[in-house]
Order: structure tokens, then C-alpha cells, then sequence
């Protein structure tokens, strides 16, 4: 009976993310620590897994927790990843938690989703309690009156690796049985216009979002894709993690986003200097190899590099310092004092039989939680002085010594960060400047993809000249479908300001709500001299979530029925035209980048303004704002009007040298626009600015935006 508990333990239900991963090479990288250098491998990453379920199977009280919620809390990283996997392991459904969020909203999450389990790191342990200690909601998010909440919170160990010398892993079997029901990813809406909705993800539609991407953008083994993106959004996961996972490819962790560490770390490859990855901390922990005369094996060697390792962790977390550790003056926590002592026993009992053995069996030494060294003898004083020294050092050392050097195949961020990036890389060292921007060119970066808010024409240009010609691709998702449409991989295929076609295995059409009808793709008068015919993107397939959790209304609110039998289509609010482009939809990027392509005009409710009876994209407006080089940031809102309905409103960030304060009019913008938009589209009102607010995926509140931008506009007619 024991043998079959446990074989259980490292046996892995039929999901096709847990079959892909015990297929790649299990000595191939599947997570890095962009800073310290820290590798996980392929092998290692589902015994962790397996590990991580059984420690949650125990803290729920039960091996059967399918379909039941577990939120958390947990750092970007190999950590993130090995929690999430543990919870479709357990056939649960996975509710990624933002740490950013105030504790009241991160409550009212858990508290709608009935989640069972709050499992968190050390790092977010006091993040965690204030969750708990903050009062239920009131009234209550929960449909069912009788519901209790009855939360428990659990910290979870620290993932160590095993290093990169290992080269036996601990076998895991994946079952014959391919069951995946209950298993999911819940992530919550933004709540712009009404409380935060819960979208339930089934393990179907993930594993459906990322086949379509692995199709269309081609990812492999070979890629290496750099991750600064939040994890509590559909891009950061399905795109940046899930994707990747199954594709065999490399994930590097980057996170918070800082442009100057990512240029950095884009340049390393090409810098001259030392090639040994990790050299700098080899010579850090040769005071712990060779001190005294004192040889370890080299598996002992890296297991006292990961202890010390965790050791700077676990100061750093406590310390609150973004990344870089900080050994003085800290207070560290219970369970933090507990793992040091553990840590300590480990090291003192790998370094003990060997000083020992090699000092006539004299010595004998003790590393306490402090960190400091209480020693009777030479031999083990200077072992662990080479630890606790090691340690020090390391915060006097360069930040970068132990970041790889492998280059960086596959980028996908946010407007916002490119926008961030060329900003300052006119402030880079010039040997940086010049070695990112090889890092960025089409021989060396194979993809840069831009996406969950609309990119700006001139930023999409900028980065092409800077990268000697890498055109980023544009694509369109929604946390309710993952990505849908996408441009190709063949440049032919990235036309600026369109999102492209429909993924493999996505269906979209344009339904015009004004007439309830449907768009015809064969439309003659799109693109053939009549008028174009925008429609809301409708979609189906096989990638559309399931539900709004506990929000049957809502749900039904959001499709249509169809009368094919091949399912309804889900009602994305954004609306588009088709337009065919000559050079572009020939079936060079594959099958599915064919015929017209979709542009996005804007959300239904925030980006089409209705203007004296004409339609007015705000994306379009502010795509042509953006071109002015005055302008630094732009967004296009409607102002209520009177006599128009609604009125072009445009909130705008001006360069200071090309437009010093008070030096650029409201005539002068519509001198600028004129002869690039139609009179109508041109905004009637203009609001200079110093920060336009935006949320951690670049897109702006624009219904916010007018209430505190546009005050004075509404009233008397106005409204």
C-alpha cells in the first residue's frame, strides 16, 4: 500500500503541459534568475511540482481539491511557475494574485472566487496576513448567503535547483489517463465600469491559446524569451510562461521592469569582458572551496553556492530591497529565522565532516541564524567566514557579474515599455547603446512583440530603426480568449496599426450592432471605394473562457447564440474593419495569415466617439497625435456635448524643448492634424498634462481620464 502512496506522489495527471515538459531535453533551462544567474532545468521542474501539490494537498486537509480555487502570492520566478503548474497538478484552478494590489481588493478576489487556499512566499508572508486581517466585504460578493469565508494561508518553501551540473533527475510519471476536468487559471478583470469579474480559464482553453501561438510565432527549444511583465494577466502567463513551457523554450525572469537592467541584459552577449557565466560568484565561493588547504566536491560545492544564495533571499525579502541585498540592520521574520537555522545545520553539515577529516578532527564550528561564526578551530572558522564574507561581499559587488550571456530571442512586452526603452538608450553607456542594439536586430532577437494596448505608429518605427530593422508584431487578446488575432511572422505581414488575422484555431467576424447583422468577409464595400463597415469582433473556438465565475448573467450577457451548432460567439466590445492590404495575407507566415486584415478602432463604450453623427476611432486620432514630435503621450477621449453628442477631447504630454509650457495652442494641433485627419476627427478640446495614469499593462482608464481632465466641461450644455 505504501509503494502506491507513493508512486502517486510523483505521478502527474495527462495534461498536455506535463506531457510536453517530460518530453524536453531535462538538462535544457526551462527557468533563470536574470540577476543571480539561478538555473532550473527541464528535469527538475515537474519533481518540484509533484513536491509542491503534495504540500498543498496536506495544508487543504484532502488529496481532492479539483475545481477548487488556490490563490497566491508569489514572486516572479521559478517559485511562480512550479505553484502554478502544482495547482493544475492538483486539477484546481490556479488564482494568481497582483502584490501591488491594496488588501481590501485582493479580499474581495478570494473572497468572490470562495478560493479554499492563500499559499504565498516568504517574501509576501506579512502582504498575506493583511489580507486575512482585512475585514470581509460588505455587502457580500457571494451569490449563496449561507457562505462562511474560511481561508487558510500557507508559506511556502523556497525552491532551491539542484544546479546546473546535475545530470540525473528524479523520474516522474505522467498518468495514462488524460482527465483534466476541474483544472483552470482564474484571472479577475480590471473592473474599470463595475466590480472585478472572475474569468474562468479551463485547462482546454490555455492549452488551446498556447497551441495557436506556437503555430503562428513559431516558438522552440532554441528561444530564450526575457519576462518583465506581471503575472496576473493573461499576457504574462499564457504568453510568457504557459507558451514557453510547452514549447521546450527558456524562460528569464526580469521583474520589476527597469530599462536600463534590460538593455543591459539584452547587451551582455556582446559586451567584451569576462564569458564565464557565474565566474564572479565562483570566486566569491572560493573562500568556502579551498579554504585552509579544505577541498568539496563540486556538488557540494554548488549546494553551499545555493545556500548562501537563499541566505542573500531571504535577507533580501525581508529588508524590502528591490533586488539587491542589504546584510545590516535587518529584523528578520519567524519563519525566516527558522529557515537560516535550517540552512545553517545543512552547511554545517556539509562543511564539518570534511574540515574535520583534513584537521586532525580538532575542529569544530557552528553557523548561527545570525549569520555570524562561532568557531574552535581554523579549519571551519574559515569555511564559514568564506560564506558569511561571500555573503557580504556580494552586495559591493557588480550586479551584473552573475547575469547569463545566452542572447535573448523573443521579447514580448507593452507599448509602454518600448516607449520606455527608447527613451533611455540616448542615455546608455555608448558600448551598451551599441551592443543592445545588435541584441535587438532581426539576426539575433527572432521576435518582438507588442500588445494589450494599441502601439503607437512612430514607436513601432523608432524601434525599427534602432534595431536595424526588427518590426514588432502586433497581435490582439483579451484575458476572456487569450490572443486572437496576430500579425505574422513574416515582415511582409506586419502592417502598421493592424492586428492581423485570426489564429489557428479562432473564429472572428465583425457584427454591426447598429443593424444586428452580421458583416459579410466578402464585403465589396470595404476597401472597394464604399464606405468601410466597422463591427464589433465576435469570436469562438476553442480558447474562449468558460465562464464569469458565479455571474450567470454577466455570462449570458456576453454572447450570442448561433444557429450553425458550432457554439455562440462571445462579444468582445472592441470594435474593427477589415481591409485588404496587397503586400500583406498571402499565406507567408502560414495558412491562417490570409486575405484582409483586422484594424482595431477602439472599445465600443471608450474609443468610438460619436461626434455629431460620425464615427471617430480614438485610436486612430491618437495614433496621428502621436507623429506630431511635440507630443510625448497622447489619448483621445469623447467629452459629453450638447450640440455634438460627443465631443473629440485629446489629453496630451508635450515635449518640453520642442513645446515649452504655454507654447503650443490648440490651433496649433489642429494646423498639425490637418491634411492627416478628416475636420470632424480633428479634437475640439485639448488638455495639456504632466502624467497620463495607466494601469501595469500600459492602458489608460479613459472614462476616469475625462472625469478629471475634462471637469469643466461638463457643464451648462455639455451635458
Amino acid at each position: 500500500m505504501a509503494s502506491t502512496h507513493a508512486h502517486a506522489h510523483t505521478t502527474l495527471p495527462r495534461l498536455p503541459i506535463f506531457d510536453a515538459i517530460s518530453r524536453h531535453d531535462p538538462r535544457s533551462p526551462a527557468v533563470v534568475q536574470c540577476l543571480s544567474g539561478r538555473t532550473f532545468n527541464y528535469g527538475e521542474l515537474l519533481p518540484d511540482v509533484c513536491r509542491v501539490r503534495e504540500e498543498i494537498y496536506k495544508v487543504a486537509g484532502r488529496s481532492d481539491i479539483r475545481g477548487e480555487r488556490i490563490a497566491f502570492l508569489i514572486e516572479n520566478g521559478y517559485d511562480y511557475v512550479v505553484t502554478f503548474l502544482a495547482i493544475l497538478a492538483a486539477r484546481a484552478i490556479a488564482l494568481p494574485l497582483s502584490p501591488p494590489f491594496p488588501a481590501s481588493e485582493l479580499q474581495y478576489i478570494i473572497s468572490h472566487s470562495e478560493a479554499l487556499l492563500l499559499l504565498h512566499s516568504l517574501k509576501f508572508a506579512s502582504k498575506a496576513q493583511e489580507v486575512l486581517s482585512t475585514p470581509f466585504p460588505e455587502p457580500s460578493p457571494k451569490s449563496d448567503p449561507n457562505f462562511e469565508p474560511s481561508l487558510k494561508a500557507f508559506e511556502l518553501p523556497k525552491n532551491l535547483g539542484l544546479g546546473q551540473d546535475v545530470m540525473c533527475y528524479e523520474p516522474v510519471t505522467i498518468s495514462p489517463e488524460a482527465d483534466a476536468k476541474g483544472a483552470g487559471m482564474m484571472l479577475y478583470t480590471s473592473g474599470t465600469t463595475a466590480r472585478p469579474k472572475g474569468v474562468l480559464l479551463s485547462e482546454s482553453a490555455l492549452t488551446a491559446q498556447c497551441r495557436a501561438l506556437i503555430e503562428a510565432w513559431n516558438y522552440s527549444p532554441e528561444d530564450r524569451l526575457l519576462h518583465v511583465l506581471p503575472l496576473h494577466h493573461i499576457h504574462g502567463t499564457v504568453n510568457a510562461i504557459l507558451t514557453p513551457l510547452l514549447a521546450g523554450s527558456t524562460i528569464e525572469f526580469l521583474f520589476p521592469f527597469n530599462a536600463d537592467v534590460v538593455w543591459r541584459r539584452f547587451a551582455n552577449p556582446f559586451l567584451e569582458g569576462p564569458q564565464t557565466n557565474g565566474a564572479t560568484r565562483s570566486a566569491r565561493m572560493q573562500g568556502v572551496n579551498e579554504t585552509n588547504g579544505m577541498t568539496l566536491s563540486a556538488p557540494n560545492a554548488n549546494r553551499i553556492g545555493q545556500i548562501a544564495t537563499e541566505l542573500h533571499g531571504i535577507i533580501r525579502s525581508t529588508s524590502g530591497a528591490d533586488g539587491y541585498p542589504v546584510t545590516t540592520g535587518v529584523t528578520l521574520s519567524a519563519p525566516g529565522t527558522n529557515r537560516m537555522s535550517e540552512l545553517a545545520d545543512e552547511l554545517n553539515g556539509i562543511v564539518r565532516p570534511r574540515a574535520s577529516t583534513q584537521s586532525n578532527g580538532t575542529t569544530h564550528s557552528t553557523l548561527g541564524t545570525n549569520g555570524a561564526t562561532h568557531a574552535n578551530g581554523a579549519a571551519d572558522s574559515g569555511v564559514a567566514n568564506g560564506v558569511t564574507s561571500g555573503m557580504n561581499n556580494a552586495s559591493e559587488e557588480d550586479k551584473f557579474a552573475n547575469m547569463p550571456r545566452e542572447k535573448i530571442t523573443f521579447f514580448t512586452v507593452v507599448p509602454t515599455v518600448y516607449t520606455r526603452l527608447l527613451s533611455t538608450h540616448k542615455s546608455l553607456a555608448p558600448e551598451i547603446a551599441e551592443a543592445g542594439r545588435t541584441a535587438i536586430s532581426p539576426s539575433h532577437m527572432r521576435v518582438s512583440i507588442s500588445g494589450s494596448a494599441a502601439l503607437p505608429t512612430p514607436v513601432k518605427r523608432a524601434w525599427k530603426d534602432l534595431s536595424h530593422g526588427n518590426v514588432l508584431l502586433e497581435r490582439y487578446g483579451m484575458t476572456e480568449v487569450g490572443m486572437a488575432l496576430s500579425c505574422g511572422l513574416d515582415y511582409t505581414d506586419r502592417v502598421d496599426g493592424s492586428v492581423g488575422w485570426p489564429l489557428p484555431g479562432v473564429e472572428a467576424r465583425l457584427f454591426d450592432t447598429d443593424t444586428n447583422e452580421v458583416i459579410p468577409e466578402d464585403d465589396a464595400s470595404a476597401g472597394a471605394g464604399g464606405p468601410e463597415r466597422s463591427g464589433e469582433i465576435q469570436l469562438r473556438g476553442a480558447n474562449v473562457f468558460a465562464e464569469y465565475w458565479a455571474n450567470p448573467v454577466a455570462t449570458a450577457k456576453e454572447f450570442v447564440p448561433a444557429t450553425d451548432g458550432k457554439g455562440p460567439w462571445f462579444k468582445t466590445g472592441d470594435v474593427a474593419v477589415r481591409r485588404p492590404v496587397p503586400s500583406a495575407g498571402q499565406a507567408t507566415s502560414g495558412a491562417w495569415a490570409r486575405g484582409p486584415m483586422y484594424f482595431i478602432l477602439g472599445r465600443q463604450s471608450a474609443d468610438i466617439i460619436k461626434s455629431g453623427g460620425e464615427k471617430v476611432s480614438a485610436l486612430e486620432v491618437e495614433r496621428e497625435l502621436l507623429s506630431l514630435p511635440e507630443v510625448l503621450e497622447a489619448a483621445v477621449v469623447a467629452v459629453p456635448s450638447g450640440k455634438w453628442g460627443q465631443k473629440v477631447g485629446a489629453v496630451v504630454i508635450l515635449d518640453k524643448e520642442l513645446a515649452p509650457q504655454g507654447g503650443w495652442k490648440p490651433m496649433d494641433m489642429r494646423r498639425a492634424l490637418r491634411g492627416r485627419l478628416a475636420a470632424y476627427k480633428i479634437p475640439q478640446v485639448l488638455r495639456v498634462v504632466d502624467h497620463i495614469p495607466r494601469n501595469a499593462m500600459g492602458k489608460i482608464n479613459k472614462k476616469d481620464l475625462v472625469r478629471k481632465v475634462f471637469v469643466e466641461d461638463f457643464s451648462g450644455d455639455e451635458m
